[in-house]
C-alpha cells in the first residue's frame, strides 16, 4: 500500500470529520472555512435574534465608560478583524490543516451564544450611531437589519483577534508571535473605542480566549499535525 494511503489512516478516520480531513488540497481547506462560516452565521443570528427579544437589558458597565468618546479613526483597525477571519483559510494547504483553527473558531461562537441570550447588556455608550458601527457603516447603507447590535458579552472581537494572533504565531514562530500580538491587542481595544464593547464584555472574551486555546495543540495532535499546525506529510513549501 502506498505510503501516503497509509499516513491517511491516521487521525481522525471513519467518520464525517474524518472524511473531511482527508480532503485534499487547498480546495479541502476552503471546504472546511465553508462550513465554518455558514454554521457561524446560524449561531450568531439565531443568539442576536434571542437575545434582541429581551425588553429590559442589564446594567452591566461601569458609569465612566459612557464618557469613553467615539473614536472614529479605530473604526478601520477594528475591521482588520473581520477581514483576517476571512482570510485565514487561505494559509491552510488542506482540509487537516485548517479544521482545528476554524473548530476552534466555531467552538467558541457556540459557547459564547449562551451568555449572548442570557446577558443582555445596556448599552451605555453616548454617540450618534445608535445601532453601533455595523449599523452605520454596513447593514443600514445595505438596507438590511443589523444582526450584529446585540452579540456583546463575552467579545467575540476580542476572542477571535488573539486566536488568529495564535494560530500565525505558531505556524510561521518568532516574529509573528510579536506582530500577531501586536494586532489583536489594540483591535481587542478598538472594541471600546468604537463603543461596541464593554470593559466585561472585553474580560470576557479574555476568558473565552484562555479557556478554548489549550485546544488548538490538542485538535492539531489528533489530526497527526505538527507543533506549527502543519501537515508534515505535504511536501509543498510551508505557508
Amino acid at each position: 500500500m502506498p505510503a501516503s494511503t497509509d499516513r491517511r489512516e491516521d487521525g481522525p478516520r471513519g467518520s464525517m470529520l474524518g472524511r473531511l480531513a482527508a480532503s485534499p488540497g487547498r480546495r479541502g481547506a476552503w471546504l472546511v472555512a465553508a462550513i465554518y462560516f455558514v454554521a457561524f452565521s446560524i449561531v450568531w443570528t439565531i443568539a442576536h435574534e434571542l437575545s434582541d427579544l429581551h425588553g429590559t437589558r442589564l446594567p452591566l458597565t461601569f458609569e465612566w465608560e459612557s464618557r469613553v468618546p467615539l473614536q472614529r479613526w479605530a473604526i478601520p483597525l477594528y475591521f482588520t478583524l473581520d477581514l483576517s477571519v476571512i482570510l485565514l483559510p487561505f494559509i491552510f494547504r488542506s482540509a487537516r490543516e485548517a479544521i482545528p483553527p476554524m473548530a476552534i473558531l466555531l467552538l467558541q461562537v457556540v459557547i459564547a451564544a449562551p451568555f449572548f441570550v442570557l446577558l443582555p447588556i445596556e448599552n451605555a455608550y453616548v454617540d450618534d450611531m445608535p445601532t453601533g458601527v455595523w449599523g452605520a457603516f454596513l447593514f443600514e447603507p445595505l438596507g438590511m437589519k443589523n444582526v450584529s447590535q446585540w452579540n456583546q458579552t463575552p467579545s467575540l472581537h476580542v476572542t477571535y483577534a488573539l486566536t488568529v494572533a495564535t494560530v500565525i504565531g505558531r505556524r510561521w514562530g518568532g516574529w509573528s508571535w510579536f506582530i500577531g500580538l501586536a494586532w489583536a491587542v489594540p483591535v481587542s481595544i478598538t472594541t471600546m473605542l468604537v463603543h461596541e464593547h464593554h470593559l466585561i464584555c472585553v474580560v470576557g472574551g479574555l476568558l473565552l480566549y484562555a479557556a478554548t486555546i489549550p485546544l488548538l495543540r490538542r485538535w492539531s495532535g489528533r489530526c497527526t499535525l505538527d507543533s506549527s499546525g502543519r501537515d508534515p506529510g505535504m511536501n509543498h513549501p510551508a505557508g
